[in-house]
């Protein structure tokens, strides 16, 4: 038997929800920084996005040190 100690996070995203407008599906998106046009998972139909503030998602990287500060230190 092999004891692989658990790994730590190596990198962080953040996953923002837009909803289709066409058909309500929840459909998820890793911090879109720029505009841009998306295609619905469930309709297939394309609708515009708003963007995220990239300033904010540095900044959320960085007070969890990219992941590393968000890990369960009760788990140890």
């Amino acid at each position: 038997m092999n004891n692989v100690k658990p790994v730590a996070p190596s990198g962080l995203e953040l996953i923002f929800i837009y909803v289709c407008p066409y058909c309500g599906q929840k459909n998820a998106l890793i911090s879109p920084t720029s505009p841009s046009s998306v295609k619905c998972e469930n309709c297939r139909q394309p609708f515009p996005v708003l963007p995220v503030n990239a300033r904010s998602i540095e900044y959320i990287k960085l007070m969890l040190g990219n992941g590393y500060s968000a890990v369960d230190l009760d788990y140890f």
